[in-house]
């Protein structure tokens, strides 16, 4: 983990929210004009500019399992929080 300076607080970050961090800065100064959040970035590299996850990996100088880390952090962080339906039967068990 490593420390990244936020105004008035010191905060640690994962590797994983390090190297997003240091993705987007690195962005600034090349924005894409989709946005420069990570997700965004991602976005659109992979659908709007055509990379591939081994040519995206070769631009980002990371390799492609890193990159797959990545990819999979940013999905998971989509996944709405889930909400248990407790009144909910199978139909399995509906016919019993």
């Amino acid at each position: 983990m490593s420390t990244h300076n936020k105004p008035g607080a010191l905060v640690e970050e994962s590797h994983l929210c390090q190297l997003r961090r240091e993705i987007e800065e690195q962005y600034e100064s090349h924005p894409t004009g989709a946005g420069s959040s990570f997700g965004e970035i991602l976005c659109y590299e992979i659908h709007a500019n055509g990379m591939t996850f081994v040519w995206l990996a070769e631009k980002w100088e990371i390799s492609l399992s890193v990159l797959g880390e990545l990819i999979w952090d940013h999905c998971k962080r989509l996944e709405e929080i889930p909400r248990v339906n407790h009144r909910y039967r199978s139909a399995a068990s509906a016919a019993l």
